[in-house]
């Protein structure tokens, strides 16, 4: 699911060094939505490993929810689903987005609304890279 950004260059956090550098473009984040009882959200963002070997997204955590997951959208008998991944593969020299009908980071159980304008910070755990804090500015898809 490689692709090339066009996120601004201004909205970029990057972790790592020497064989595992990762660089975040573009983050934000859906407003909330109402999804039984429980209010979820979702976001959004470009991978770019610029380093020498792959490394994989294996986790994200959030404080405005009580669970995070990885996932990604699947159509599944002219059905759109979404489903957990265990990790998200970022091969070296690429750039992995992470977009609405695609892989994504789910926010469930959100422990506030979120509307557009506000900032939500997310926690990236990455294989090589290691840990790097994200913030995501919550906006209309």
């Amino acid at each position: 699911m490689a692709s090339s950004p066009t996120a601004p260059e201004q909205d970029e956090s990057s972790s790592g060094t020497g064989e595992a550098l990762i660089r975040i473009l573009d983050p934000w984040a859906r407003p909330s939505a109402q999804a039984g009882e429980m209010s979820t959200s979702a976001v959004y963002l470009v991978i770019r490993n610029q380093g020498q070997e792959t490394d994989r997204l294996l986790h994200a955590e959030s404080d405005v929810a009580e669970t995070v997951e990885l996932h990604r959208t699947t159509m599944d008998g002219g059905m759109m689903k979404m489903e957990p991944v265990q990790a998200i593969e970022v091969p070296a020299g690429s750039d992995v987005e992470l977009k609405p009908g695609g892989l994504h980071i789910m926010l469930i159980g959100l422990k506030r609304d979120l509307e557009v304008g506000d900032r939500v910070t997310v926690t990236l755990r990455f294989e090589r890279a290691g840990e790097m804090e994200v913030v995501a500015e919550v906006r209309q898809p």
